[in-house]
């Protein structure tokens, strides 16, 4: 018989995780300091601090917390990459995204070997840390006061990079739980896995999207519970047919997300409703919203003090994230149009998040050995650059303010070219190509 007073308790958890994510949105929106840190902090008070919430049977719920926030999260990957933008700035930004992060999981995987981790749990970790966050970095970068032109590179790196963890770390878990078979067979099988996922999540979109549209047309409301439904569908058969539900999930929500412009391609007549509206829009960000709630403070109550080496050892990462990232990101932005001042902003805007507490929570689910510290070093790593990036944004916002106040008292017409035209770029606002 379930005890009354635990009824009470965990209700008023629910209802504590719901206030302290609003209020945490709130400051967040007012500050530019993500509400990730204050959901992690009160995890740790159900959890390590009062008890109320037991370590063992979250790590028992594990496996299918860990699967369903990580269909939220692909998903939700897969609508924010906007086809359109990702090929307008396929080559500086592509180029960006893919050497900061494979710079970010080197830095990484030096980190873990050092602390005489195995090579293959190195790798894991350091594509599980090695993209920004897509949650995160749009919100610091807001309040940095950043040109439109380098808050849309850090933006948009950040929506690449996502996927591109996301795919690899799967990917590794593939090879490590194929273990016992040579190394081309574990490749071919993850290779048939993706393939698998890849067809039938295209094939999917085509289905749906069409669907999605009648539906929008003759003004269903909540038109996206039907195509995040159709999302845990399209993943369970996948993964039935030995295929991958997470890949099949992203370029199911890639389809839906881009269904107006790729319809577009194949001269189909009517698209005009091959779009999310604008209320599905507002619900999926209301089901991210409680989805993110509910699962930092998850997060934060897995996490364990007493494994100092642990804490140790996320620092050490997080360290070398942030030196990785201020040597890769000048790099990979030489002789382009981006200012000085771009690259520094581009430069610190290190901040991990919702994607490597997910990851980091699936070699647990999927029982690999080894990967027992994997929530506290990813804790402390998210803590960490998140914090480091808010300090950075605003000691930059200062200098901002205090070169503008400068320019002004010297004159209007002793403004230099350069904040000129990042004024300019301030005042224009975004737009968005649409190709016939």
């Amino acid at each position: 018989m379930i005890n009354p007073s635990s009824i009470d308790i965990y209700t008023a958890g629910i209802a504590g995780v719901v206030v302290i994510g609003f209020i945490g949105d709130i400051i967040s929106k007012r500050t530019g300091f993500p509400s990730i840190v204050w959901l992690l902090a009160f995890g740790i008070i159900l959890g390590p601090v009062l008890g109320v919430l037991s370590k063992s049977l979250l790590i028992g719920l594990s496996p299918i917390v860990s699967t369903l926030v990580l269909l939220i999260v692909i998903f939700n990957a897969g609508l924010r990459l906007n086809i359109y933008q990702f090929i307008r700035s396929l080559s500086r930004t592509s180029l960006l995204a893919v050497f900061n992060f494979t710079m970010a999981a080197v830095a990484a995987i030096l980190v873990m070997l050092i602390f005489r981790f195995s090579l293959i749990d190195a790798l894991l970790m350091g594509v599980i840390v090695g993209g920004t966050s897509a949650a995160v970095i749009p919100l610091i970068s807001r309040e940095a006061k950043m040109s439109n032109q380098s808050k849309n590179l850090v933006t948009v790196e950040s929506i690449l990079t996502d996927p591109i963890g996301i795919v690899l770390t799967l990917a590794i878990i593939n090879i490590i739980l194929l273990k016992d078979y040579s190394v081309s067979f574990a490749i071919s099988s993850v290779i048939s896995s993706f393939s698998i996922a890849i067809v039938l999540g295209v094939i999917a979109g085509f289905i749906w999207v069409p669907i999605m549209g009648y539906l929008q047309k003759d003004k269903y409301e909540y038109s996206y519970a039907g195509s995040i439904s159709v999302a845990f569908l399209i993943f369970i058969i996948v993964q039935y047919l030995n295929g991958s539900g997470p890949i099949a999930a992203l370029i199911f929500g890639i389809i839906v997300s881009n269904g107006e412009e790729i319809f577009k391609w194949f001269r189909y007549k009517d698209v005009r409703n091959f779009t999310m509206t604008s209320e599905s829009k507002r619900f999926n960000n209301l089901i991210t919203f409680f989805t993110s709630a509910f699962f930092f403070v998850y997060l934060g109550a897995l996490v364990s003090f007493s494994d100092v080496y642990a804490m140790l050892i996320g620092a050490g990462i997080a360290a070398a994230l942030i030196i990785a990232r201020f040597i890769s990101t000048p790099i990979a932005l030489a002789r382009s149009q981006y200012t000085e001042q771009d690259k520094i902003n581009a430069s610190y805007m290190v901040s991990r998040g919702m994607g490597a507490g997910v990851l980091a929570t699936l070699p647990i689910a999927y029982g690999i050995s080894g990967t027992g510290s994997f929530i506290n070093i990813i804790f402390v790593v998210i803590v960490a650059t998140i914090i480091f990036n808010s300090v950075a944004a605003l000691v930059s916002s200062i200098k901002e303010k205090r070169g503008t106040s400068d320019t002004k008292s010297g004159g209007q017409d002793s403004k230099p070219v350069g904040v000129q035209q990042v004024q300019n770029l301030e005042r224009e606002p975004p737009t968005r190509k649409v190709v016939g």
